[in-house]
């Protein structure tokens, strides 16, 4: 990358730090900047949780390996747990929304090519699985005990077409993986900051932030990914599809596994970084 800086000046939107330049985005509404920031907030403090409670276990501090849905529920055990599960799930469906306005509107400039039409879709799907989070935790905030996805796994191994869908599913989410680590060499999400409105420290943070936390998704990801895979060749899922606890307990089960646990908690609590700093300076060509 270029370390060449262009435009002194802080403030300024059109700078290029080391070789990133903020690029142009269609417009949008007001609201839908309020989505998106609100709703990175809300997946930080997810995978924020998720990251610390693994860290914790890896110094011998108590925590557990968890997942999302678990992430949910230690914030409903906090003092105010329902009021905080009320805001973390208006941000998650703030966040849907959001995915599903990026992959309708096209905010992101992707186009109606082949590659832009993937990552619309692809947009769309982490949409769809954010609301499920998202109304999780809504039905912890309201008082019910919020109902498990865990069974999904054995329903879809009980046909074929049940089974080739796994396989599918097991296939794009080692592809997804693949992606993040492309996404990661390249630190393409810099070009979505507000470059001019951030101090030298706040852009190396979000460069090494971002870089550190999309690699420790992208080895989840592949672990689940193969668990899924392998369970529609098998047949067998043990109850369920494998999550982002599957990942860490398998991540801690290796010799040395609370080192590694121990980076990959790490790791996600830097994506969690990431989604903060995306909240506070992530551009958006409001009209």
């Amino acid at each position: 990358m270029s370390t060449t800086h262009a435009g002194a000046k802080r403030g300024n939107p059109d700078i290029t730090w080391h070789g990133f330049k903020a690029r142009s985005m269609p417009e949008v509404p007001s609201w839908i900047e309020s989505l998106g920031r609100f709703g990175h907030v809300a997946k930080g403090v997810v995978y924020f949780i998720i990251g610390f409670l693994a860290f914790q276990l890896a110094i011998g501090a108590g925590g557990e390996l968890s997942g999302s849905r678990e992430a949910i529920r230690e914030i409903g055990q906090q003092p105010f747990g329902r009021l905080l599960l009320g805001l973390v799930a208006t941000g998650l469906l703030g966040y849907t929304a959001w995915r599903w306005v990026q992959a309708i509107r096209d905010t992101e400039g992707a186009g109606t090519d082949a590659k832009g039409i993937c990552k619309r879709l692809g947009y769309a799907v982490s949409g769809a699985a954010y609301l499920s989070l998202g109304c999780f935790a809504g039905s912890r905030a309201l008082g019910f005990g919020g109902s498990s996805s865990g069974s999904s796994g054995s329903v879809l191994l009980d046909s074929s077409l049940g089974r080739v869908v796994l396989v599918v599913a097991g296939i794009v989410t080692v592809g997804v993986a693949l992606y993040f680590v492309y996404k990661a060499y390249l630190a393409s999400f810099m070009t979505k900051y507000r470059l001019g409105e951030m101090n030298d420290t706040a852009r190396k943070v979000a460069l090494n932030a971002g870089r550190i936390g999309l690699s420790t998704r992208a080895v989840a990801f592949a672990i689940i990914g193969g668990f899924i895979f392998v369970s529609a060749l098998r047949g067998t899922a043990d109850g369920e599809i494998a999550g982002m606890s599957d990942a860490l307990a398998m991540i801690a089960a290796q010799e040395y596994g609370k080192i590694l646990i121990g980076i990959t908690g790490f790791g996600l609590m830097c994506y969690a970084v990431h989604m903060f700093l995306m909240a506070r300076y992530r551009r958006f060509n409001v009209a």
